[in-house]
């Protein structure tokens, strides 16, 4: 995606000022980053800062958050279709944004480039069975054909 932020976060107790040492700790966070990331974005850093301070921020967050439930819960429901059982098993998920499939009749490289070239459908493969599919981009409504064309898929394949 290209717009990659990283966050730390450090709890302490300390007796008497904190400042000082939350100030000390910041810096050797810092100079350790940049001494071993060569590539950080700064751009993306402050617009990512700049969002958090914005007063439509909770509001977008909670807007977003909604969808990406709604579309991790429709996928659950239509995989629990039993009409998949023989195709693959679902790997568990509990985010918006990505699952995987064990599949167990094809092979999950073949399958991917089958999908690819014949339904136009982009899926990753992880090795010899596994299936990848990020849901964060597929609208909801959409759900239950992308999993009918990857049964398709395997069903072309067998």
């Amino acid at each position: 995606w290209g717009l990659r932020v990283g966050f730390i976060t450090y709890g302490a107790s300390f007796v008497g000022e904190s400042r000082p040492l939350y100030d000390a700790l910041e810096r050797k966070t810092a100079g350790a980053v940049r001494g071993s990331i060569s590539n950080a974005s700064h751009l993306s850093q402050e617009i990512v800062l700049r969002s958090l301070g914005s007063q439509d921020y909770r509001e977008e967050k909670e807007d977003k958050f909604r969808i990406m439930k709604e579309r991790a819960l429709e996928v659950k429901r239509v995989l629990a279709d039993p009409k998949y059982q023989e195709a693959w098993e679902p790997y568990p998920f509990n985010s918006g944004y990505f699952m995987c499939l064990k599949l167990k009749t094809v092979e999950a490289e073949q399958l991917r480039v089958h999908l690819l070239e014949k339904y136009g459908v982009g899926l990753i493969s992880l090795g010899k069975t596994d299936l990848r599919v990020a849901f964060s981009c597929l609208e909801k409504d959409d759900t239950q054909e992308l999993f009918d064309t990857v049964l398709k898929g395997v069903n072309d394949l067998i």
